[in-house]
């Protein structure tokens, strides 16, 4: 199920990233899924696999990372919504 692979992945990322917690990444996720949804529509969405979606979110989380822009969207996620 998609909603146990986020929280998998943003468990993840809270040993691997240090400051924030599952918590706060599971909330990051849930924004860029909306993000997603609002982005290419709900049907689109719907017709992808949950492991499309899941490379789709990790993707985007890993530019994030690479960029340096995870801290700015961490304390600006409020936004995502």
């Amino acid at each position: 199920m998609l909603e146990t692979q986020l929280h998998e992945y943003a468990n993840r990322l809270a040993e691997q990233q240090p400051g924030y917690t599952a918590d706060e990444f599971m909330e990051l996720l849930s924004g860029i899924l909306t993000a997603t949804i609002r982005h290419h529509g709900e049907e689109t969405v719907r017709q992808m696999s949950e492991a499309t979606v899941m490379k789709v979110i990790q993707s985007q989380v890993s530019e994030l990372i690479r960029f340096k822009r995870l801290d700015k969207l961490m304390r600006k996620r409020d936004h995502l919504a």
